[in-house]
């Protein structure tokens, strides 16, 4: 669900990318004194296994021609708590946009939004209204699957109201409306069921490590877990990620591209040479636009032989992607924690 620039007026992207970065630095200054150093190391983990489950693209059911693949923002607010959470899916959407040209650099600020800040908080409200202290495990993940589903579904109603709001629509803004709607309650329920396997294997093994979570038994020691997320991770990024459908994600399909119908032509109409400027730079300087080798040399515009890239190189950029993202994530909450004097708070135990 990664919105290309294409898709916004110049205004809008502006707006939008100054109400994400008040966004993050609301999450940012709220998270610093919840950062303690079990969850530290976490949130890099998680942060690196959601980037690397994004590159697996599934064909979706009843959907032919399209496919779709895990958000993971709900999954990473029940783990790590919505601030924490936000941050972490904030990371992955930047470096997807700033190292592999996944989603445009004017659309940054509305992909976080979309995918990070609203359906971190909206998921985790929601979750947290199914799955309040002492209720069954059924509740826990069926508020998963829910939260995850109607999280999903709200980031997507966003993006035809941006672009109609940007004036680049050459349909109707309900046309555009009900498609994206349509396939992302498909992507929904299929992002709901992977959140609630992971809760699952998580309270099954070390259930202290989600937050607010009040049972203490626990078969693996956290190091052991972060192992197997970690393992979970390589796995994914390195081999998984090989069979991802080939086919258009479904904001791809809902506006661009429908291999199913030959005949359909795009629904967007954007003339703005400033948006096709900043297109360009991105093309120019995006280390691995695509997740694949450049074309041109960096800085030179040029095609993405895509083909001769190889199945090695897709790994490589997966596990580097995952790298950079946990990284990244550890470099915010390491800043963070210094501004806070680098200290957990005293344990009621």
């Amino acid at each position: 669900m990664h919105m290309a620039n294409e898709l916004l007026s110049v205004p809008v992207a502006v707006g939008t990318l100054g109400a994400a970065a008040a966004g993050v630095g609301f999450v940012c200054q709220k998270a610093k004194t919840e950062i303690t150093s079990d969850k530290f190391a976490l949130m890099g983990i998680m942060g690196a296994f959601v980037f690397a489950a994004q590159m697996v693209q599934l064909p979706l059911p009843l959907m032919p021609g399209t496919s779709g693949h895990l958000v993971g923002a709900v999954l990473l607010a029940i783990i790590l708590g919505p601030y924490a959470g936000a941050i972490a899916i904030s990371s992955v959407v930047i470096v997807q946009c700033l190292i592999f040209q996944d989603g445009g650099l004017l659309a940054l600020g509305c992909n976080i939004i979309n995918m990070a800040l609203m359906p971190s908080f909206l998921g985790y409200w929601v979750y947290r209204h199914f799955a309040v202290s002492g209720t069954s495990q059924w509740r826990v993940y069926s508020g998963s699957i829910v939260a995850s589903l109607i999280a999903l579904v709200a980031g997507a109603v966003l993006v035809p109201i941006e672009a109609a709001v940007s004036g680049v629509l050459s349909v109707p803004f309900y046309t555009f409306l009900l498609t994206m709607v349509g396939v992302h309650l498909i992507i929904g329920i299929v992002e709901g069921l992977i959140t609630a396997a992971v809760l699952v294997y998580l309270r099954q093994v070390r259930p202290d490590i989600i937050a607010e979570c009040a049972v203490n038994s626990a078969r693996l020691s956290k190091p052991a877990v972060y192992m197997t997320i970690i393992a979970a991770t390589v796995v994914i990024g390195a081999g998984l990620s090989h069979f991802a459908s080939s086919l258009p994600d479904g904001l791809e399909w809902s506006y661009a591209e429908r291999p199913d119908e030959p005949e359909f032509t795009a629904i967007i109409s954007n003339e703005s040479h400033a948006v096709a400027a900043v297109e360009d730079f991105q093309s120019r300087y995006s280390a691995l636009p695509d997740y694949t080798i450049r074309g041109g040399a960096f800085g030179q515009s040029g095609p993405v032989e895509a083909v001769e890239a190889g199945a090695g190189w897709q790994s490589f950029a997966a596990v580097s992607g995952s790298a950079a993202t946990m990284g990244l994530i550890w470099l915010v909450a390491w800043l963070l924690r210094t501004r806070n004097g680098g200290q957990d708070a005293p344990r009621a135990d």
